[in-house]
């Protein structure tokens, strides 16, 4: 018999993974709501999306956002499969997003309940987590292609 080759611990699996996607969108819907009156959904991307489907709670629009993240999840693993032949793509995909969204999360959450101001915008936030985003996923796809 051929042996296996067993998933390196660089990532999550699906199940962890989506799991706590899960609970990061509902911590922040709930954020959202109790700090901000649901005011992430007046974003210019979430705007058209919630007026569309009559969404006026934060709550409501999780299910959505999940929606957004499979589709990103899966256009991300077809890319990596293609470009970079790795076998856990997805799993690399969802683990990458998971720290992103954590981490977005963490700073919703010293913004709120710390009043932590070293960013005025959340805008300010993206070239550090492409930063952070390339380099986990940079050396995560090292260590799967042992």
């Amino acid at each position: 018999m051929k042996k296996e080759k067993k998933k390196p611990k660089v990532v999550l699996s699906k199940l962890w993974a989506w799991t706590i996607l899960v609970i990061l969108a509902i911590l922040d819907a709930s954020l959202d709501m109790i700090f901000s009156n649901s005011q992430g959904l007046q974003n210019f991307f979430w705007k058209p999306i919630a007026d569309f489907f009559g969404i006026q709670s934060a709550i409501l629009g999780v299910p959505l956002l999940l929606m957004v993240f499979f589709v990103v999840v899966k256009f991300g693993a077809f890319l990596e499969r293609k470009t970079e032949k790795i076998q856990y793509a997805e799993e690399l995909v969802l683990t990458t997003l998971v720290i992103l969204y954590g981490l977005f999360d963490l700073w919703l959450i010293l913004v709120y309940f710390f009043n932590f101001t070293l960013f005025k915008s959340h805008f300010y936030l993206i070239p550090i987590f492409i930063i952070i985003g390339t380099a986990y996923s940079w050396w995560a796809e090292k260590k799967l292609k042992k």
